[in-house]
């Protein structure tokens, strides 16, 4: 049997399982190799929804396992996004993670099913809450005693000719996992791979990284407080990244050592908007706990909790015109100012509430810049100390 022959089976066998549900298909799926990124029989495949199973080293994860079954579960998200990219699904995509602690080099994630959503969840996650057994743990390697600057997650957009190059919904959801030491925790990055300014301003450089959840998930030790040599902006950063939900999560320990008011445990620039951020729990964080940033509108914070927050005020709208870009060095671009967000009914244990840079609440940016008739850039009502 040739080679090429016998790969087509293998997949065959391990997309049946998935799909069928025989304890025969099944064994036979959990001995198969997954075809790589790219081969013809992945691509040929096509299987509607798949499950990945990870599990930590101790639990018997190892990326020589197929993850197709509980029983050969993989290690590293990695290898999950290499399996993803050989089956081609054709459906939603859900990534079962055993709890435990992974210690996880950064990933930088360009898989996506467009109209379809990828989970990232404890393996008993069922909905309604946290999981019997907590959260599973990423935690980020040491070298010589010391965390590696870095940040765990980045989701970026695929090279062409993927249907989602130029952006979109990208569909990805966080559930119930715990970040610890890394620089930074998620980023959603539009930016990445396109042009991102002309001779003279910062300009949208494609659709975005768009329509993701993060719900139930706690981000704790992040900065270069904790993994240095970088330097940390966010606990999230979402930089072209619209219409995410972020919700019921906690943000303890957002520290900087160095540059203290570049770090956020919410970082929302550059075109990001109509994100929606609410019930989340803010605290001991040495920046700002929320900042948005250039054009990034419509964004909706509310019903959230913030205690011992840092910098000038627990949410700061900021931006860079033309008097900040005047003798900047190194160099930067103009950027306009965001309007139609809004912050209310948030509970705030000490200083103030919230801040515009520069002032003014209808303020555009100058020459280029503009906010239409009757908006400003934040609608505040009900917060409370």
């Amino acid at each position: 049997m040739s080679g090429r022959r016998r790969c087509w089976m293998l997949v065959s066998l391990a997309v049946a399982a998935i799909v069928g549900g025989g304890s025969a298909l099944a064994a036979a799926a959990a001995q198969a190799d997954v075809a790589p990124a790219g081969a013809q029989a992945g691509v040929a495949a096509r299987p509607g929804n798949v499950t990945i199973y990870l599990a930590p080293a101790s639990q018997g994860g190892k990326d020589g396992n197929t993850g197709l079954t509980s029983s050969s579960p993989i290690l590293t998200l990695a290898h999950a996004q290499q399996v993803l990219r050989g089956l081609n699904p054709t459906g939603n995509v859900t990534i079962r993670i055993k709890q435990g602690t992974y210690v996880a080099s950064a990933i930088t994630w360009s898989f996506y099913v467009p109209g379809h959503t990828i989970s990232f969840m404890p393996v008993n996650y069922s909905g309604g809450g946290r999981p019997p057994g907590g959260d599973p743990v990423f935690a980020d390697p040491t070298s010589s005693g010391t965390h590696i600057g870095q940040t765990w997650f980045t989701a970026i957009l695929p090279p062409a000719p993927s249907p989602l190059d130029d952006g979109g919904p990208t569909g990805l959801r966080f559930y119930y996992l715990t970040i610890e030491d890394y620089t930074q925790g998620i980023s959603f990055n539009g930016q990445a791979g396109h042009s991102w300014h002309n001779s003279t301003f910062y300009i949208q450089p494609s659709k975005g990284v768009n329509g993701n959840d993060v719900s139930g998930m706690t981000f704790h030790d992040i900065g270069d407080s904790f993994a240095p040599s970088q330097t940390g902006y966010g606990a999230i950063l979402f930089t072209d990244s619209s219409n995410d939900d972020i919700s019921n999560n906690t943000f303890d320990d957002i520290d900087n050592s160095g540059d203290t008011d570049q770090l956020h445990a919410l970082y929302i620039t550059h075109f990001s908007s109509g994100n929606t951020v609410h019930n989340n729990l803010f605290e001991n964080t040495n920046g700002e706990a929320v900042k948005v940033r250039d054009r990034s509108n419509n964004n909706d914070i509310f019903s959230n909790t913030f205690k011992a927050t840092g910098g000038v005020a627990a949410y700061l709208d900021d931006f860079c015109d033309q008097q900040c870009v005047n003798g900047a060095s190194p160099k930067k671009y103009r950027e306009c100012a965001s309007y139609g967000n809004r912050f209310a009914d948030n509970v705030i244990d000490n200083g103030a509430t919230w801040d515009l840079i520069p002032p003014g609440n209808t303020y555009a940016g100058g020459a280029g810049c503009s906010i239409p008739s009757g908006q400003e850039r934040l609608h505040t009502a009900g917060n409370t100390s």
